[in-house]
């Protein structure tokens, strides 16, 4: 790590112990809304990130597709403005999707190889985007800092630095709240862009009735719960995002036919 990313990462923990205060006054929740999406980008930096799992490449048309799935979602109101949004696909056969600071939200090839079509993967980065939205990222990651492995992640740094605060967004979990308001988010979104919510709904259902997606879908809502909320979300003039041609090509995004 160089000296300035060293330096951030210093001055980041004498801001955040400042605000130990701030956050037994107000509350996590208020105080992670006051951090500025700008600021996440900084903090995103000074911690880094060192995937084991490698970034699918070497597929251009694939990429595109992908490209053209994510602006159909995003963005889509004129708050979008105030976060960038950056997926990535990981050749990774766990079915898994998380969102991370600044923005960065990755997708395993095992949850695209489980996707059934474009829907259900827009869907699933609906509800990430809805997690970033909402600053549950930065939430997390403030509680985390104040407990012994967080303090000890921050001044260790180097790539061992690094490695744990991967482990910790792969292992990161969101409160059943966090969740029903990411549902609600990215079921909104979806309205606004005019895609089917059947394809939210269908992949969750399958989810949950999957051994090998207990990982993923073990801290969300209910299916209950979610089918109630995906009722108060009428179909408004929905329209495909790609062929199915299209999606073919992108379900071979990292080399799974």
């Amino acid at each position: 790590m160089n000296d300035s990313a060293s330096k951030l990462k210093g001055l980041m923990w004498v801001v955040a112990a400042c605000l130990v205060g701030a956050i037994l006054a107000l509350g996590l929740s208020p105080l992670a809304h006051a951090i500025p999406f700008s600021w996440e980008d900084k903090i995103a930096y000074a911690i880094g990130s060192d995937f084991s799992a490698p970034e699918c490449t070497g597929n251009p048309q694939a990429q595109e597709l992908l490209q053209k799935l994510v602006q159909r979602i995003y963005p889509v109101y004129p708050e979008d403005a105030a976060f960038t949004i950056h997926v990535r696909m990981a050749q990774d056969n766990t079915i898994n999707a998380y969102a991370e600071l600044g923005g960065k939200i990755t997708v395993n090839s095992g949850l695209l190889k489980h996707a059934q079509s474009p829907e259900e993967l827009a869907g699933v980065l609906a509800h990430e985007i809805g997690h970033v939205k909402h600053h549950h990222i930065m939430q997390g990651v403030i509680t985390h800092m104040f407990t012994a492995q967080g303090i000890s992640m921050i001044f260790s740094g180097g790539s061992s630095s690094m490695a744990e605060w991967t482990n910790y967004f792969l292992n990161m979990s969101f409160t059943r709240s966090q969740e029903a308001q990411a549902d609600e988010a990215g079921l909104e979104r979806l309205q606004t862009a005019h895609v089917d919510n059947r394809g939210f709904r269908h992949f969750f259902e399958r989810m949950e009735e999957s051994d090998s997606a207990v990982a993923f879908i073990s801290d969300h809502p209910s299916n209950s719960s979610r089918l109630e909320m995906i009722e108060k979300f009428t179909n408004r003039d929905v329209r495909p995002i790609l062929t199915q041609d299209d999606w073919k090509t992108l379900k071979n995004y990292c080399g799974d036919k």
